[in-house]
């Protein structure tokens, strides 16, 4: 039997396939995701650190920070050990 997938991990899978309602807003950006929450990754270091400490206290857990990926074009992932 599979583990149950938490909140957040439902909110990536459906962000990174496309089928979340809000991934072609965020298509081609960095985002914070906890829980069913979706926020743009900011610009400044700084702003992005409040982000992530506003979230944390709010929801209790840390936010993913990821890359919502286009659908049009293609990607190549890189892995650095």
């Amino acid at each position: 039997m599979r583990p149950k997938k938490s909140k957040t991990q439902k909110t990536l899978s459906l962000l990174l396939s496309g089928k979340n309602k809000e991934a072609k807003r965020y298509a081609g950006k960095h985002v914070l995701v906890v829980r069913d929450k979706v926020m743009p990754l900011r610009e400044k270091e700084e702003e992005i650190w409040q982000d992530i400490e506003g979230l944390r206290k709010k929801y209790g857990q840390m936010p993913v920070i990821t890359f919502v990926p286009r659908h049009d074009i293609s990607y190549i992932l890189l892995t650095c050990e």
